[in-house]
């Protein structure tokens, strides 16, 4: 059974947004551009599709859909890992462009979407598909490439970044959230081998991925970071499972359970856990800043359009000021937004070392909270242009209008939304 109300078509984006064409904004230098141009091509061209059939598959009722979703995204990432989209913690090719604008540029567009010039029509992005590429290309990858010998990054990262092969981070926990310091899934190590006891909760890609970089408290009480190898799902003493979660629909959030689960010694990686969280936590942060920045374009896209094609009262909505100053306002702001990120990136690319200082630590994570409310607020305003209408999934759907909702608390940003230091000091920078 379809859910969907025939008498509310889709929405159709039949115009560009100038302030939003990056391929021809200032903002950009021509590499990036060059860069972004090729992975617009690359998604219209190859992804587009997947995209499609994964908006489709939320439409059916009383439809078994998770197999079919669960093949679409697996093939989605090796996809994406061709033409090194999926991971860009490693570089085979000579480009100009670093690897963290990179990172970024990608997940905005894979987030939000973006104007095609080429066929004149808007393509449609997806946070989800982003999320999982975000967990495996980067959360995972970043920490191996970091610390991983020759034998784990010929085991467990080449062939991740190389063939799109699916990887998940675990950090998160049931009692303490992404509080790092209080992890309490223990790693005990007998012989040969570490014994994995504990639970992680929120785990983005757990039930699909090859390869988990499990986070633990080892014997001397120290964090410790070991590489799980989930034999397809098959691994003795462990369990994954779906978590349910508002919006996300595609990210195979995951609940993760290790009953004296038995890994090799071979696979520990040898450094602190906690310098191996925090060694990817500023890129994992601005790239949540970049999705949250691709989400607000979408939402700007739609609201704009169905600004000016719904008629009420005889005037279009877009005649209305209470639609059109909001619009406006958040276009602005997701300018602002872009810019700083972009900033951002490029300085960690040219300067990685200091890119781990707490400045930098402070301005990301102010930047990824920022962003996250500009997202919640833009889900918000399409929310309340869009009247009654918006309560239907079909919008929900065709938009991600409950995605933002799923952020504004993700990644652990609750815990600092009233942390003032890295709050403050992003929000009284004059961009």
């Amino acid at each position: 059974m379809d859910i969907r109300v025939p008498e509310f078509p889709k929405i159709e984006i039949s115009r560009n947004l100038p302030e939003f064409d990056l391929i021809h904004n200032a903002l950009l230098n021509p590499e990036e551009k060059t860069f972004l141009s090729n992975f617009h091509n690359y998604m219209e061209e190859y992804l587009e599709k997947d995209l499609k059939i994964l908006e489709e598959l939320n439409y059916s009722a009383e439809v078994p859909i998770q197999d079919k979703k669960r093949e679409i995204v697996i093939n989605f990432m090796k996809k994406l890992a061709e033409k090194g989209y999926y991971s860009t913690s490693i570089g085979f090719e000579d480009n100009d462009v670093g690897s963290v604008t990179k990172n970024a540029l990608i997940a905005l567009t894979l987030s939000g979407g973006f104007w095609s010039n080429n066929s004149e029509r808007y393509i449609n992005g997806n946070w989800s598909i982003e999320m999982g590429r975000l967990a495996g290309g980067t959360l995972y990858c970043n920490p191996l490439n970091y610390k991983a010998n020759k034998f784990q990054r010929d085991k467990f990262l080449i062939p991740v970044v190389k063939n799109g092969l699916m990887a998940a981070s675990a950090m998160t926990e049931f009692k303490i959230g992404s509080d790092i310091v209080k992890i309490e899934l223990k790693l005990d190590e007998k012989y040969d081998s570490i014994i994995a006891n504990g639970k992680k909760l929120f785990i983005t890609n757990g039930m699909l991925a090859d390869y988990i970089l499990l986070y633990g408290r080892l014997n001397n009480g120290k964090i410790g970071g070991i590489i799980v190898d989930t034999e397809h799902q098959q691994l003795k003493n462990f369990e994954s499972s779906r978590v349910r979660t508002y919006g996300m629909n595609d990210a195979f959030v995951s609940r993760l359970v290790f009953n004296d689960v038995e890994i090799p010694k071979e696979n520990l990686l040898e450094a602190d856990g906690l310098d191996l969280m925090f060694h990817q936590l500023n890129e994992e942060r601005l790239v949540i800043s970049a999705e949250a920045i691709g989400d607000c374009i979408k939402k700007l896209f739609f609201s704009l359009s169905f600004a000016l094609q719904r008629e009420q009262f005889e005037h279009k909505l877009h005649h209305y000021q209470i639609i059109r100053f909001p619009i406006a306002e958040n276009i602005r702001q997701t300018n602002l937004l872009l810019s700083a990120l972009i900033n951002y990136t490029r300085e960690i690319d040219k300067h990685p070392q200091p890119s781990n200082s707490k400045m930098i630590a402070s301005q990301a994570m102010g930047l990824k909270v920022q962003t996250a409310e500009l997202a919640f607020q833009c889900s918000v305003d399409l929310f309340r242009t869009m009247g009654g209408r918006a309560f239907t999934e079909q919008y929900c759907n065709q938009m991600g209008l409950l995605d933002s909702y799923c952020m504004i608390h993700g990644g652990g940003s609750h815990y600092v939304l009233e942390d003032a230091e890295s709050r403050r000091y992003f929000k009284v920078r004059n961009y």
